[in-house]
């Protein structure tokens, strides 16, 4: 073997940094466990009203507005600290660590899985909207499916937060290892664009309920 290249391997750190896994972990499982915080207060409002004309459309919109606080607070609260882990990142590739760097694999999945609990909360939420539009006849017709939604939700927030907590602590294999510095941190990055653009999306329909809740009509 090649002396510099062996000397290089026994100089690579061996183990993956807990740190750099753990904030961008928490930055995850923050808006999963304000999904499954909003999820629970939408299965309320769906055991309250069976019938949008019957509660009225500006309470249920109401409703869903107060519902969506959780998720949209923990979703900011969720952009602070992945804006952390960038922090953190960065300053890794500027000096000399004992502990390697996640691949860009891990975050790019971790990432992933933990806008599957938004993505559920935002269909349960779109089918409660479209059973309260004009024509939609009531949210009888649609209440299986987003009581579907909302306990997928649930437990898809519980599972993945778990797996977040497992992924971060344990040690990782020598796939997970970062070879470039550079590549985690442009991942880090995309995800937080996307963290973004959920708040963004979750701020703009809390706004639009809002509305419906003071004009008592959907538009």
């Amino acid at each position: 073997m090649n002396p510099t290249l062996q000397a290089n391997n026994e100089l690579a750190p061996s183990r993956v940094s807990i740190l750099a896994r753990l904030v961008p972990s928490f930055s995850y499982a923050i808006p999963m466990l304000g999904a499954a915080l909003s999820a629970l207060f939408l299965l309320g409002i769906i055991r309250t009203v069976r019938y949008a004309e019957a509660a009225g459309i500006a309470a249920v919109a109401g409703g869903m507005a107060e519902a969506n606080l959780a998720v949209v607070v923990a979703l900011y609260l969720a952009i602070f600290v992945g804006f952390i882990g960038i922090v953190v990142m960065v300053i890794r590739s500027f000096m000399s660590t004992t502990t390697a760097s996640p691949a860009a694999w891990f975050f790019l999945i971790t990432g992933i899985i933990s806008l599957i609990p938004l993505l559920l909360l935002w269909e349960a939420q779109s089918l409660l909207v479209a059973a309260i539009s004009p024509g939609g006849g009531g949210i009888v017709h649609f209440v299986s499916n987003i009581r579907l939604y909302l306990s997928l939700t649930l437990v898809a927030s519980a599972v993945l937060v778990l797996i977040l907590l497992i992924a971060s602590l344990i040690p990782l294999p020598e796939i997970l290892r970062s070879k470039r510095n550079w590549a985690p941190l442009i991942v880090l990055v995309l995800m937080e664009l996307a963290l973004i653009g959920m708040a963004v999306a979750f701020q703009v329909r809390t706004s639009w309920l809002h509305q419906v809740k003071e004009m008592e009509r959907v538009f």
